[in-house]
């Protein structure tokens, strides 16, 4: 890949977090085990969860890139087609952002954190193009397995990037290529791939804090060379089930999809 020419960078890409920081920690510990040099964010990594502000810290602290999500967007800015119990969790989320417990700089320093993420909406590396949802759409469309049969959406897609695209949002992790076929991780050797034998892939990640594949083990991507990989790794999900439950603000399914990971 011409993005990752000379000195191989073992890149960890990690998306959907939903300050969960059961899930992020056990992926942190992960990443570090395999000496990863770079880690970027495709987005999403507060709401829905019970520890943004812990979740924002290690993301200030050990993340290179973080793009915006959907869910930075609906707490900074405006909270797009978000029903009634989703806004509740952008409520709660800003409520622990602006808590008067916290030091005025600390808060500050959330905030603007969030805010420089409203500023990248994607971001381009040789032939790589990571955005959280789609190459269309960096911000807000799905990207779903369905979506494989839908030619007119795929070839629309395909023409936004050159090489290969990485994304999150949907939760749901695979491989989709430019002739209509999705593939699950779970089907891959060892969850690699050898990106050599594509002209053109897009990828989802999946999600760290919120899975939806029916796997509730955290999940994330690494980039070696040409080579990818899916990461699962277990995390103590029933404890932040049991976090969520504890905070009367946020809506029980949230607690209730981490037991079942959909």
């Amino acid at each position: 890949m011409r993005a990752l020419k000379g000195r191989s960078v073992r890149i960890a890409l990690v998306s959907d977090i939903h300050a969960n920081i059961e899930a992020l920690t056990a992926v942190m510990e992960d990443i570090d085990s395999l000496g990863c040099q770079k880690i970027f964010c495709l987005g999403d990594l507060v709401d829905y969860g019970p520890n943004p502000c812990e979740v924002l810290d290690i993301a200030m602290e050990r993340f290179d890139l973080t793009i915006l999500g959907n869910h930075e967007e609906a707490v900074m800015l405006v909270a797009e087609d978000f029903n009634e119990r989703a806004m509740r969790s952008v409520e709660w989320t800003r409520e622990q952002l602006n808590s008067p417990d916290l030091p005025k700089e600390k808060r500050h320093k959330y905030w603007n954190y969030l805010d420089a993420m409203t500023k990248k909406r994607e971001h381009k590396q040789g032939d790589l193009l990571f955005v959280h949802g789609s190459p269309r759409k960096p911000t807000h469309e799905y990207v779903f397995p369905k979506d494989s049969l839908d030619a007119a959406k795929i070839r629309s897609m395909f023409a936004k990037f050159d090489r290969f695209c990485f994304c999150g949002h949907s939760h749901i992790p695979g491989i989709y290529s430019e002739t209509g076929k999705y593939g699950h991780p779970k089907n891959l050797n060892n969850g690699e791939l050898d990106l050599r034998r594509f002209r053109k892939l897009l990828v989802n990640i999946g999600s760290v804090g919120q899975p939806r594949d029916h796997d509730t083990r955290a999940c994330y991507v690494v980039i070696d060379g040409s080579t990818l990989q899916f990461r699962r790794v277990e995390y103590d999900y029933k404890a932040t089930a049991d976090k969520i439950r504890a905070i009367p603000t946020l809506p029980s399914m949230l607690a209730d999809r981490l037991l079942l990971g959909k």
